[in-house]
C-alpha cells in the first residue's frame, strides 16, 4: 500500500499553458470545438461497449473490493478456461467515464478467442489517487486469482490516459508481483496515451476534483518508479500517444520510454506516435474489426503462447 510522503517535493514549471497542454479535447483536429470532441468520445464508446455486452457472452459487476465502484466485468465467459485475457483500465483523469462505457475493446479480441476484463474503480473526490492505485492492484490481484484458476495463457493489461498512469503504477510494485499468485502469468501491456509525471498536472484544473497536494506529485508519477524488478519477467511493453495528442502527452510517452529502456534496462519495449490520431480516437478504434491493439496482441499471442 501507499503510504504518505515524508518530505514535500518542489515543482518547476516551465513556460507553457499548462491548461492547453492537459486537455487533449483541444488538439484534436476532427471537430470545431473541444467539447464536441469529449461528446462524439462518450457517444461512440458508450455504443461500441452496449454492442459488445450484447454480443458477447459476459459475466459483469463483480465485486474485487468493498466500495462501490470496485467492480470489473469479465466478457468471453464462454471461451476455452487457458484463454489469453485482456485487462482494460479506462482513463478519465481518475474522474470521469465508467466501466461500463469501457468494454468497446472486446468485440474485436472475443474473435480472436482472447477474454477481456473492464476494471472500474471508484472516481474522485471522492476516492484520493491513492485509494485509485490501490484499488487497481487489488483488481490485478483478482484477475491473476482469475487466471491461475483458469490456467489462462497469459495476461496483457492496458490503459488509456490515466488508466495507463494507473496500469504503470501498477507494474512498478515489485512487492505485488512478488507477492500474488498468478502474477507470473503476465505477458505484457499497453500504454496508451497516459501521462506519466504529475507535477505540472497538480497545476491545472484537472485537479480540482483530484485534489492531489504537490508533495504526492511525485510519489504518484510512474516517471520516478523503479521497473528494474520486471527484468527477469520478459514482458512486453508497447508504450503509444497519437500525433495530435498535446505536445505535452508526447513528451511524456517518449521520456517515460527512454527512461525505462535506458535506466531500467528494460527489453522487449516498443514506442510509437501513431500518425493522424488524436488522444481519443486512438482508443475509438479499438472496437473495429481491423485494430492496432488486437493485432499487436494477437501477434504477442501467437509468436509467445501458441
Amino acid at each position: 500500500m501507499l503510504e504518505e510522503p515524508q518530505k514535500t517535493m518542489s515543482v518547476i514549471l516551465d513556460a507553457i499553458d499548462l491548461e492547453r497542454e492537459y486537455s487533449p479535447s483541444r488538439w484534436s483536429t476532427r471537430f470545431p470545438t473541444a467539447n464536441e470532441v469529449l461528446q462524439n468520445h462518450v457517444k461512440l464508446v458508450t455504443a461500441a461497449s452496449e454492442d459488445a455486452t450484447n454480443n458477447i457472452p459476459h459475466k459483469l459487476e463483480i465485486e474485487y473490493g468493498s466500495t462501490p465502484g470496485q467492480k470489473l466485468d469479465i466478457l468471453g465467459t464462454d471461451l476455452p478456461n487457458d484463454a489469453p485475457i485482456l485487462v482494460y483500465i479506462h482513463g478519465g483523469y481518475w474522474q470521469e467515464l465508467s466501466r461500463e462505457v469501457s468494454r468497446y475493446p472486446a468485440a474485436p479480441l472475443y474473435k480472436f478467442r482472447v477474454k477481456t476484463i473492464v476494471v472500474g474503480y471508484d472516481l474522485c473526490p471522492t476516492a484520493t489517487l491513492v485509494d485509485i492505485v490501490n484499488q487497481i492492484r487489488n483488481a490485478a490481484r483478482f484477475v491473476f486469482e482469475y487466471a491461475e484458476k483458469m490456467g489462462s495463457k497469459g495476461v496483457y493489461f492496458a490503459g488509456h490516459s490515466a488508466g495507463a498512469h494507473l496500469v504503470a503504477k501498477l507494474l512498478s510494485s515489485a512487492d505485488f508481483f512478488e507477492n500474488t499468485p498468478g502474477s507470473h502469468r503476465l505477458q505484457g501491456a499497453f500504454l496508451i496515451s497516459g501521462v506519466y509525471d504529475l507535477r505540472e498536472l497538480v497545476h491545472t484544473s484537472v485537479n480540482e476534483a483530484v485534489q492531489l497536494p504537490n508533495e504526492w506529485a511525485v510519489p504518484l508519477s510512474p516517471q520516478f518508479d523503479d521497473y528494474t524488478h520486471l527484468q527477469g519477467r520478459r514482458i512486453r511493453l508497447y508504450i503509444l500517444a497519437g500525433q495530435n495528442d498535446s505536445p505535452t502527452f508526447k513528451k511524456q510517452s517518449r521520456e517515460f520510454y527512454e527512461i525505462l529502456h535506458n535506466t531500467c534496462l528494460m527489453q522487449n519495449m516498443y514506442l510509437e506516435i501513431k500518425d493522424g490520431m488524436d488522444h481519443f480516437d486512438i482508443v475509438e478504434c479499438l472496437s473495429n474489426e481491423d485494430n492496432y491493439l488486437r493485432n499487436l496482441l494477437i501477434h504477442d499471442v501467437r509468436k509467445h503462447l501458441c
